[in-house]
């Protein structure tokens, strides 16, 4: 099965629209699961660096044209994470399901320390006690736990995919 980059672009834009509607219903004692996240850690992982960087890049633009954050914000975050993540996935994060669940709570909690540095350089204010308990923590808590579904989906495409066919 070939996959095209146009089909990468919507499973992209569907995540981003999930993301944006259907996450905030998915939200547990207020925190909300980072779908776009999910999927840039599991496919970074599976596909490398390189791939990751282009969903972290598509994915985080898609989020910052959807919110209300300043732009590139999701974007600068999403790479950082991907980046990392790709390294990972060399090294010793793909074997092992209890070695991707701390790959994606370290992921998690790196996304959202540099989504709230760069608030906070741009001079929006952040409480870092509050935000490292109500936000940061148990979202890598909750982005912890769905990380499974998430990653099971992508390698389900993964396999069923070479990766030259999704070298744009």
């Amino acid at each position: 099965m070939q996959i095209s980059p146009y089909l990468v672009c919507l499973l992209l834009v569907v995540i981003a629209l999930a993301q944006t509607t259907l996450s905030p219903r998915l939200a547990l004692l207020g925190v909300q699961p980072n779908l776009m996240l999910l999927a840039v850690l599991s496919w970074s992982l599976l596909r490398g660096g390189k791939e990751g960087m282009l969903w972290a890049f598509g994915g985080g633009v898609l989020l910052d044209m959807l919110s209300g954050s300043p732009f590139g914000t999701s974007t600068l975050s999403l790479l950082l994470v991907s980046f990392l993540s790709g390294l990972g996935e060399v090294m010793m994060f793909r074997p092992s399901l209890s070695l991707r669940l701390v790959a994606s709570f370290a992921g998690s909690l790196l996304h959202d320390s540099a989504f709230l540095m760069i608030l906070q350089l741009m001079g929006w204010p952040v409480d870092w006690p509050t935000s490292l308990w109500r936000l940061m923590l148990l979202a890598a808590g909750l982005n912890t736990v769905l990380m499974p579904l998430v990653y099971v989906l992508l390698r389900w495409l993964h396999r069923r995919t070479k990766e030259a066919e999704l070298a744009w």
